[in-house]
């Protein structure tokens, strides 16, 4: 019986050894197999995500350097558009017709001339000179309305007033104002307002040169480079002694003509 139960125990152990060994095979195998797959995974992941990293990290400061760049460019860059006319050191002949505007007993058309000689692009020194008394070529242009007919007719009185036949002074002026504007959409005009104030002397009929200050105001559109066309509004203050009327007088006139400019082109100089 004890021979039996030997039998049977080494029989059972013969079974579970093979067993055994096949496991730890397994096992041992399993893990040979699948151990470095997993490390291999994991380690190229890894390397992928910190390759993304820097590439990104790369992208962003080079987006960063071209955007500082650029303010750095764009703060370096001036843009200055050259003014289409120059004025300074330039001399402007200026003839023009003149007619009076501020006394309706009188009616006087004159022919005028103006020389400006512009220092700088907003300052200028001038003459201006004209005459308005063609009894000479006709005299029944005598410088008088048919107002003046009708008061004479009306009280059988000769009226107070003071005719001015010819002018001469100097001025100086200043361009407070240019600008441009469009015209029919396919060309653009520039342009500009000066005023001026100075004095001379005015030829009267009366007492033939007198003492006047002088005031203008002159508008000019610039159509070629030696060409503008010139709108202006001269005024003469003077004192006059008429037979027993003594007193201050104006003489108020407004003209239209042309200017041209001496030299008639120029050359841009950068002042930095």
């Amino acid at each position: 019986m004890r021979r039996v139960l030997n039998v049977m125990i080494l029989a059972l152990v013969m079974m579970v050894l093979p067993g055994l060994a096949m496991g730890q095979e397994g096992s041992s195998s399993s893990d040979e197999t699948y151990a470095p797959r997993v490390i291999d995974g994991a380690s190229s992941d890894s390397s992928a995500s910190t390759e993304s990293s820097s590439a990104e990290d790369a992208q962003s400061r080079i987006v960063v350097r071209s955007q500082k760049k650029k303010k750095e460019f764009n703060d370096k860059i001036v843009v200055l558009q050259r003014k289409p006319f120059m004025r300074r050191n330039r001399v402007e002949l200026a003839p023009m017709f003149y007619g009076g505007i501020n006394d309706s007993l009188l009616f006087q058309v004159g022919v005028a001339g103006q020389i400006n000689y512009h220092i700088l692009e907003w300052l200028y020194v001038g003459v201006y000179g004209g005459w308005q008394d063609w009894r000479m070529t006709d005299r029944d242009v005598n410088g008088l309305s048919e107002s003046y007919d009708d008061v004479v007719d009306a009280t059988d009185a000769v009226p107070t007033t003071s005719i001015v036949d010819g002018y001469l002074g100097g001025i100086v002026g200043f361009v407070p104002i240019y600008g441009k504007f469009s015209l029919f959409g396919t060309s653009i005009v520039h342009w500009d307002l000066s005023l001026g104030i100075g004095g001379g002397a005015v030829i009267t009929r009366a007492n033939d040169f007198v003492g006047a200050g002088l005031i203008s105001v002159d508008h000019r559109w610039y159509i070629l480079k030696w060409l503008s066309i010139n709108v202006g509004v001269k005024g003469w203050i003077y004192y006059e002694d008429i037979e027993a009327y003594k007193g201050v007088f104006t003489h108020w006139q407004a003209g239209v003509g042309v200017g041209f400019w001496l030299p008639p082109s120029w050359t841009y100089k950068s002042e930095w």
